[in-house]
């Protein structure tokens, strides 16, 4: 009996071994070489297959994946990226129109016009994960297609990122892994793999912190749980969603591309250091766009008058979005003019007063906000804008 109840484990470990000495005789091998056309050899990853192919175009990641220390860069791969998937999205829709689907868009066709090489990345931060992660999402969710997407010479990627996108949750989306049940430390720092959704979930919100502070008790970090709750983060990611629900997405303000109205949500904790990161991101209108449209707008409206010149148009400023961002957050007033949820953005920003030291950060289409324990706020504005609104609190408990 206590054999037949192993059988399955064994299987399934034997298979995972079988599949990691695949991926280790295959980064042996020497890379095909291109012909005149530039087709070269890849392989292709999924669903714990790995089968031999070719490609004719590698589109390079940037090797330093961060929006901190890379944002230009990133944020460019972004627009393109999100453009990539659009048009194999529409692709997808078409063929299906045509009944064409499976025989033209099988996971098992081995020739590939381009791919996406994440073997140029060097480095990812699980923040920039999760907006790329959130991508792939969406293109999957949008286009109804949870199987159309494959990963491309898994064993050429560093090893450091590769479990970064394993442990937030990304090769599972992709179907190169299994969804992560397991929460593993990896150089003292423990990562929840992303949570989503479209409305203000407590359960969520309540399993995000409940797992960083489990992983941190654990490791010597004493009443973890309560440290968090009490820095107000439960409040600040409340306040996060609740924009995200009432403002990111609302009709008719996408017609470039089609967008999954959701939110993601990561966490990371670095043991060692007392480091709590928590971050959320939506794929909305942004912050300076929507600020038209609350409630209680005409207090803001008469400070970026006063600052601007003349009245507010958030097509026009892009250029001073990091300016806008910090005098919402100093105003603070909520847009749904409701008192459960009337601190705005304020309360994103108190957390880290309440915490023994720390940093929030928001990205919003080309703005920039940032503050820090003890300092005072600064702003800045970036060329190119990121889709949405990313924030990012790091804190030390």
């Amino acid at each position: 009996m206590q054999k037949a109840r192993q059988g399955p484990f064994l299987r399934r470990a034997k298979k995972e071994r079988d599949r990691r000495r695949q991926l280790a005789e295959m980064a042996l091998e020497p890379p095909a070489p291109e012909d005149d056309t530039g087709v070269h050899q890849i392989t292709i990853y999924r669903r714990g297959k790995v089968r031999f192919g070719t490609a004719r175009e590698r589109r390079p990641m940037p090797a330093n994946f961060c929006l901190v220390e890379n944002y230009e860069e990133v944020s460019q791969f972004l627009i393109e990226l999100r453009h990539r998937l659009t048009l194999m999205g529409q692709r997808l829709e078409n063929l299906r129109v045509e009944g064409g689907v499976r025989r033209k868009l099988d996971w098992d066709q081995r020739r590939i016009d381009s791919y996406v090489d994440f073997a140029s990345l060097t480095r990812i931060t699980p923040s920039a994960a999760l907006v790329l992660a959130s991508e792939y999402d969406r293109a999957i969710s949008v286009y109804r297609a949870p199987e159309w997407l494959r990963a491309v010479n898994v064993e050429k990627w560093d090893p450091a990122v590769l479990a970064t996108l394993k442990d937030v949750g990304f090769l599972s989306l992709l179907g190169v892994d299994s969804p992560v049940t397991n929460i593993a430390e990896r150089n003292g720092i423990v990562t929840v793999p992303f949570l989503s959704g479209s409305k203000v979930q407590g359960a969520s919100i309540d399993k995000l912190i409940r797992i960083m502070a489990e992983m941190a008790d654990s490791s010597g970090i004493a009443d973890s749980e309560t440290l968090l709750k009490r820095s107000r983060v439960y409040d600040g990611l409340g306040e996060a969603i609740q924009n995200v629900e009432d403002h990111a997405y609302p009709v008719g303000a996408f017609r470039d591309y089609p967008v999954a109205k959701k939110w993601w949500m990561t966490g990371a904790v670095e043991l060692g250091k007392k480091r709590f990161t928590i971050a959320i991101y939506d794929q909305g209108i942004s912050i300076p766009v929507s600020l038209p449209r609350w409630t209680q707008y005409d207090e803001l409206r008469a400070t970026l008058a006063k600052s601007f010149g003349g009245e507010y148009n958030p097509t026009d400023y892009p250029e001073r979005d990091g300016e806008t961002i910090s005098a919402a957050v100093q105003l603070g007033r909520s847009s749904t003019g409701k008192e459960y949820h009337g601190k705005g953005l304020p309360v994103i920003k108190a957390i880290i007063d309440n915490c023994a030291g720390g940093t929030v950060r928001i990205l919003s289409r080309n703005g920039e906000y940032s503050f820090s324990g003890g300092q005072k706020p600064s702003h800045a504005s970036h060329k190119l804008p990121i889709a949405g609104t990313l924030v990012e609190w790091e804190m030390l408990l």
